[in-house]
């Protein structure tokens, strides 16, 4: 089992059984199939960052309702946090002054990794409000489903879960009034991807 996979408290198993569902009725809900659902029920697929967040969109909830708390580790790992990140609307990134964030090692895999804080709402199933999201910027190939750091042409920068048919930019927010972002007008750059999300206590 990765380190990672024991860091995360897996709940999809009693959250499915408390609403009644199937392993096919889950797998529907978060586009993917029940024999992956099973293997993340027995921690025989990790339950990463990605699966975390699509798991968590199936069953409504957040990803802290869905994970619990993290049991404590002694493995920490100082991350730099560059500054804060649109989680709404296109918006102008901010940048704070250096500072460091202590993360769990587990969730902070990379050697170039490094923080942001998002504002806004339209990230609240991912993000807690006031938490920090850690970006791979070595990871930048676009693929369906995950979630990136992206800056437009006039260097405006947003958090949200790429999608493929139509290509946009999606948010995951219980707030009805963030709407996607149609992509194809205009270029953009990938930041890096979204691998953990938490929020420091």
């Amino acid at each position: 089992m990765s380190k990672l996979s024991e860091a995360i408290p897996n709940r999809v198993r009693a959250l499915r059984q408390e609403r009644g569902w199937s392993l096919a009725e889950l797998a529907s809900r978060a586009g993917t199939t029940p024999a992956q659902i099973m293997k993340l029920e027995k921690s025989q697929r990790r339950l990463d960052f990605d699966w975390v967040s699509r798991i968590a969109e199936a069953f409504g909830i957040s990803e802290r309702e869905l994970i619990g708390e993290a049991p404590g580790s002694q493995d920490f790992k100082a991350v730099p946090v560059i500054g804060l990140i649109a989680a709404g609307t296109w918006q102008e990134a901010v940048q704070h002054p250096a500072e460091t964030i202590s993360v769990p090692v587990a969730f902070a895999r990379g050697t170039n990794v490094f923080g942001l804080q998002p504002r806004g709402g339209s990230m609240n199933l991912v993000v807690p409000e006031g938490g920090y999201v850690l970006i791979d910027p070595d990871d930048t190939e676009l693929r369906d489903g995950r979630i990136y750091a992206v800056m437009n042409g006039d260097g405006d920068t947003t958090l949200k879960r790429f999608r493929t048919d139509p290509l946009r930019l999606e948010p995951c927010s219980t707030d009805p009034q963030y709407q996607p972002i149609a992509l194809g007008k205009e270029p953009f750059t990938v930041i890096g991807r979204a691998i953990s999300s938490f929020q420091s206590l």
